[in-house]
């Protein structure tokens, strides 16, 4: 008589002893925004003209805390492989969440070169995501308190601009990452951590 979430089953006979019995799967996915305790509970009831007589085992409970799994990705590019000292300069990150669960209160931190001035940065997000707090101060950038629900039509496009010093030189190395929330685990933490590398390319 099973409708939905509404498990049932009418009719049911059992004959007595240890070799006489039923088993039954109930299968489902859990959703990605679960959160607390996932408490489901099973009730047999005797047939009309029966007696049980134990009837304290006749329900069970199983009870599961959550272990939220998220799989944040996150990517850096200024869509270039070299800088020019004296111009600007525009990193964009992009940062998903592969699921299964949704990611909360994650974390984004990116120290940019001391060599890029002027630091401004934005974030937009896209689908059922948010930016949570810019905490950036200078050139360190940060935001907490990220929310990115589960697939990819969700995530947060970040721009960090600047001005890289006249005076640069070698390598324009910028790292950024990601750090899942509390109470969350990341399945790919190799994945949160994006470097964008430019050789110098001085023009006077």
């Amino acid at each position: 008589t099973s409708v939905g979430n509404n498990v049932g089953f009418t009719g049911v006979n059992i004959a007595a002893g240890a070799a006489n019995y039923l088993t039954i799967t109930v299968s489902g996915t859990v959703s990605p925004a679960a959160v607390g305790n996932l408490v489901n509970t099973v009730v047999i009831t005797p047939g009309q003209g029966q007696t049980d007589s134990n009837p304290a085992n006749n329900t069970a409970t199983d009870t599961d805390t959550a272990n939220p799994i998220t799989d944040l990705t996150i990517t850096k590019t200024d869509g270039s492989a070299t800088y020019t000292p004296g111009a600007g300069i525009v990193y964009t990150i992009k940062v998903e969440n592969n699921g299964p669960s949704d990611a909360t209160g994650a974390s984004i931190a990116d120290t940019v070169p001391a060599v890029i001035t002027g630091t401004t940065v934005g974030c937009t997000a896209t689908g059922t995501a948010s930016c949570g707090t810019n905490t950036s101060v200078g050139n360190n950038v940060g935001f907490t308190g990220v929310n990115i629900a589960a697939g990819a039509s969700n995530y947060l496009t970040i721009t960090v601009s600047g001005t890289v010093s006249p005076a640069a030189v070698g390598n324009l190395v910028n790292t950024v990452t990601v750090a899942a929330g509390t109470g969350q685990t990341d399945s790919n933490p190799a994945n949160n951590t994006a470097t964008d590398t430019d050789t110098a390319n001085p023009t006077t």
